[in-house]
């Protein structure tokens, strides 16, 4: 399959999703009743009442992330499952003193090993450019999608927030009776209303730090919010491990593919003639 071929059926595929999302949408606004309201949170109204309209456009962008992001994996994927690299020298020396092959078919042997060499090292840097693209939109997807469900459900509680406690014990009896004041900090849950929207964008990046340094920040301290999601919330708490999970398969994929050495072009290719011609200086010595 030539990566021509390949780009134009992924450039199909997203442009029949996004189709297939906007004709969702239409046929919501032109029906009586908007049905996309039962499924959504928020308003479907105009001006400020169109909280639930944005929570539709933030999962358009969403499913156009995780689209992008496919799309980059099958680019890769192949490319880094082609075999071993081509290892030239090694291949002249296993053709040399084969009966029944000409230098010609020897060399057209070589020439098309190496075009699907770099056939497949020009793909695997399309594929992580494509990658490192659906990633950084995946980011902003995320961003876009707590946002504006926070918004459109202002008495949700879809974070907790620290909160300090203050604490007062006892300790020994009677004239000894000694008062000891204090503070804990617990999480408790806040509504979304409270969560301002630099809190959010600090909670992402957050959470694209942990999933990339392989949740070190949280090991040696660091966080830049001032909130954490909350846990009583299943279907939010998926969301967030499904998104760091994508984060960090994208890191080790290309930590992978950077490992792996590809055949390259060089200016001077050793032909079967000079290793045959080496070789047999190396007998007469």
């Amino acid at each position: 399959m030539t990566r021509r071929f390949t780009g134009i059926r992924l450039l199909l595929v997203f442009v029949a999703i996004n189709l297939l999302m906007f004709l969702t949408l239409v046929s919501s606004m032109t029906g009586a009743h908007p049905w996309i309201a039962q499924v959504l949170p928020g308003q479907f109204e105009t001006g400020k009442n169109a909280s639930g309209y944005w929570v539709f456009f933030a999962l358009v962008l969403l499913v156009d992330a995780v689209t992008v992001f496919i799309a980059g994996l099958a680019m890769m994927l192949p490319a880094m499952m082609d075999g071993a690299p081509l290892n030239e020298r090694r291949l002249t020396r296993l053709l040399v003193d084969r009966a029944g092959m000409n230098e010609e078919a020897k060399e057209a042997i070589f020439v098309g090993l190496r075009e699907d060499a770099v056939n497949a090292q020009v793909q695997l840097i399309v594929g992580r450019a494509i990658l490192l693209a659906g990633a950084i939109f995946l980011a902003v997807a995320f961003f876009a999608v707590i946002f504006t469900f926070a918004r459109a459900m202002p008495d949700g509680q879809m974070f907790v927030g620290r909160l300090v406690v203050p604490v007062t014990h006892d300790v020994g009896a009677g004239d000894k009776l000694i008062v000891v004041t204090g503070a804990a900090t617990t999480w408790t849950p806040i509504q979304n209303k409270a969560v301002r929207a630099r809190q959010m964008l600090e909670y992402t990046t957050d959470q694209v730090l942990a999933a990339a340094a392989l949740n070190a920040p949280a090991i040696y301290g660091v966080q830049f919010s001032p909130v954490l999601n909350n846990p009583h919330l299943p279907l939010f708490t998926h969301f967030i491990f499904v998104f760091r999970t994508l984060l960090g398969f994208t890191l080790v994929l290309f930590i992978i593919s950077f490992l792996r050495h590809s055949q390259r072009p060089v200016r001077h290719k050793k032909t079967i003639a000079s290793v045959e011609a080496k070789l047999d200086e190396v007998k007469k010595k």
